[in-house]
Formats: C-alpha cells, structure tokens, sequence
C-alpha cells in the first residue's frame, strides 16, 4: 500500500488526531505503508516528535501553509527535500487537505541524473542554519571522533541510533538501479563504535547489462554548503550471482562529525 493510501485510511477509520500518536507507526507498519522506502518511517517519527504532525492537523488553508510547513520541516531537520515533501504531501492528502496525489521518485524531483556524477542541489535544504547541528531523536548529532569516544555506553548506542537513522533518511539515488540494471537496491548505515560510517548495498538480482569485470557503485559525501567531502567507489557484480552484499568505509576524518553531512549520493557507472 502507497504512504497516502494508508494514511487516508488509518485517518477514516480512527481519526486525524491518531497521526499524532507515536505509536501509529506500528499501524503504518501493519498497512505495509513504507513499502516504497523505509525512510518515510524516519521522517513520520520526526514529524511527530518535533510538533509538525500537531501542526498539520489543524491546517486550514493547506494552498497557504504547504511550503511554509515544508521548508521549515526541511530546514530544521536537514532531510532529503523530495522524501520530506513526499511525506507531507501524502499526510495532506489522507487528511483531505489537496486532491493531488503525491508521487514518489528515489530521484531528485528536478532532474533526471542516470550515470551521471554531478548531483541535483537540494535548494531548500540550502536555507537551513549552518549553526544549528542535526537533531534527530532529540539528539544532535554534532560529536567528534573523540567526543564520541567519551560518552557512556548507553549515550553512543542512542547517538549511534540517531546517527543511522538520519544518514539512511538522506540517501539521494541518482540511477535508476531497476531499470537500469535490473536489480532492487536496499541501502544501510552503520555508524560503528570508532565512527566510521559503512554505507552497505543489498543488492537483489541478477545485474542484466553486459560488462567485463565489474560495475562502479559511487557513494559521495556532501557538506551543508553542497560541497563534495569525499566519493568512494564500490566494484559490484564480479561473482555474477543472483545476490549480493556489498559496502564500502568512510573515515571520521572525511567528515568530522554526522551534523556536517547534509547529502549522501548513490550512483552506478560502468568499470
């Protein structure tokens, strides 16, 4: 079931109120609503801690509030602008705000990028503070590597939580990895206990194109004023089987701290 399906329907049957509830997104779950991306689940949690979803409900003039809400949500929390406003859009369609069905694209909505490497600008996120560090989950993840190292056992696994749930929610895929190569992709952070960051591919399917040895995937880093901190390149499809897992590793020192990184694009070329 699509985001907007779901909510329209959790929203028929309990109430607009209940999206305020956190533990709706056990019934977003149980509608299978984050089929299209599992980043949606991350930016409804958000939506809910920091008040917006309490915003929303009492919308009167969604045509009037819609970029306001948007943009505020996106410079607060620095997340993927087409994931956040796909998200919003989809709540203000179950709760009969716009007729408009949102539609849904792992691109970004303004350009279609295919192997290439120079990425589309989040325009919006480019208004948020450069002085107010990412917060997710009431943390802000904002540590050094030493920082890092001098908090209790229980504060790394939460800032370890928080810091994974914000690099998977903004992921930007610049190719079309189904169309292009057949497969389906699923993409996951690790924040480890020395801070390195090890973005990992699932990759599901037999890779369709021709190719000699292997394919490129490219992982690259951008700051909050969209420059490029680092890229690193990933060899795929060497066994040539139907499934395969592959990762790469990003050093604490090409990023500093989580609060720096406001984009991270994927892309594939051949080798």
């Amino acid at each position: 079931m699509k985001l907007y399906e779901a909510i329209q329907t959790i929203v028929q049957e309990f109430g607009k109120e209940i999206v305020t509830n956190a533990k709706v997104i056990n019934v977003f779950s149980d509608y299978n609503a984050f089929e299209e991306s599992k980043t949606f689940k991350v930016i409804l949690k958000n939506l809910i801690a920091e008040g917006y979803m309490d915003q929303l409900i009492y919308v009167r003039d969604w045509a009037n509030s819609q970029n306001r809400i948007i943009n505020n949500f996106i410079a607060a929390t620095s997340f993927n602008e087409a994931n956040a406003s796909y998200v919003i859009n989809c709540l203000a369609y179950g709760l009969g705000y716009t007729k408009t069905v949102p539609v849904y694209s792992q691109s970004a909505p303004t350009q279609q990028m295919g192997t290439s490497s120079t990425p589309n600008y989040n325009t919006r996120a480019q208004s948020s503070s450069k002085n107010s560090p990412t917060t997710v989950q009431g943390i802000k993840l904002d540590k050094t590597e030493s920082q890092f190292e001098n908090l209790s056992e229980n504060a790394q696994r939460k800032y370890k939580e928080a810091a994974e749930t914000y690099l998977e929610s903004i992921i930007e895929f610049k190719s079309d990895f189904e169309k292009d190569l057949g497969v389906t992709i699923s993409t996951y952070m690790e924040f480890d206990q020395f801070t390195n960051i090890l973005p990992k591919f699932e990759i599901d399917g037999k890779i369709k194109v021709r190719y000699d040895f292997s394919l490129k995937f490219y992982v690259l880093l951008y700051d909050q004023n969209n420059r490029m901190m680092c890229r690193k390149e990933i060899y795929v499809g060497q066994k040539r089987t139907n499934y395969e897992v592959v990762q790469t590793h990003i050093d604490p020192s090409e990023y500093h701290k989580i609060s720096n990184i406001k984009r991270i694009v994927v892309y594939w070329e051949e080798n």
